[in-house]
């Protein structure tokens, strides 16, 4: 049985928040941390800068909407524990996938209401190393096939240009090695993607295809958009023979809609306020 004030129109959610552009007051930001777990307040208070802060509590928020709203779990008793690879994922039963990354400005949640293998990773386009790009690219040299190099490094390609295809096939790379759950363990240059449309704001791509030590994956299907000029995002989904026709945009949310439904677990503590306010934003 559906929640009574949601209406469903997909199985499919890809939800974007720019946290950099969201400024809270003392009360918002009271309001947001008391509605999520004490161990997940404990890990966010680890952080030394506010922006690290911010970007991580949008993404528990993020969950906590999605399974609220894709599920019968009512929203003060969604519990989220870690797996073996400190993955966030849920206590309860229940058909759902998620998946959250941040980056850049943004935070972003990929989900399915259903139970599928499934990762998402969001990557600024912004060089911010201080390498020359040849000396960054003979660093990240393992992780990445012959076959990539070649489309990253394509001598008709600017610096710029080089660089974003490098962001692009990081983000594919990433989304995969999450959805299998695997992470920094994986061999990364034995995951070759070949991308065949280039990328735009408002649609999404879904012909790139990928190899694993050589042989094509038949049953995976990657969305790639640009959430804006600056920031693209990859979703891999393990498809197992369902539909393919995937073409959902991200949803660009706004605190209020964070929010909606949003029920607090706990009083707003108003020291851990003043403790995050007392950080520096960046450094």
């Amino acid at each position: 049985m559906l929640n009574a004030n949601i209406i469903r129109m997909s199985s499919s959610v890809r939800w974007a928040f720019n946290w950099k552009e969201w400024n809270p007051n003392e009360r918002e930001f009271g309001q947001a941390a008391s509605c999520i777990q004490v161990d997940e307040k404990e890990r966010l208070k680890r952080f030394v800068f506010r922006k690290d802060v911010r970007a991580s509590l949008v993404g528990r928020l993020l969950m906590r909407k999605f399974v609220n709203e894709y599920t019968d779990l009512p929203y003060d008793k969604i519990t989220f524990v870690r797996d073996e690879n400190n993955r966030p994922v849920l206590r309860h039963s229940v058909a759902v996938s998620f998946n959250v990354s941040h980056q850049g400005s943004y935070t972003v949640l990929a989900g399915e209401a259903r139970d599928v293998k499934m990762g998402v990773d969001v990557m600024s386009l912004d060089y911010s190393e201080r390498k020359s790009i040849p000396d960054f690219f003979r660093l990240m040299n393992r992780h990445f096939s012959t076959a990539e190099w070649e489309e990253i490094k394509d001598s008709g390609k600017s610096e710029a240009e080089q660089m974003f295809m490098f962001y692009r096939h990081w983000a594919l790379k990433e989304s995969y090695v999450k959805a299998l759950g695997v992470g920094v363990f994986a061999n990364l240059g034995s995951i070759d993607f070949q991308t065949k449309s280039g990328l735009s704001e408002g649609s999404i791509t879904t012909d790139t295809v990928l190899h694993v030590n050589g042989i094509k994956q038949q049953n995976w299907l990657f969305e790639e958009t640009l959430l804006d000029s600056r920031h693209c995002v990859a979703v891999a989904l393990q498809e197992n023979g369902s539909s393919r026709l995937h073409n959902i945009p991200f949803e660009i949310m706004n605190y209020d809609k964070l929010m909606t439904h949003a029920v607090p677990l706990f009083p707003i503590d108003s020291q851990y306020t003043i403790q995050y306010f007392a950080k520096y934003e960046q450094p």
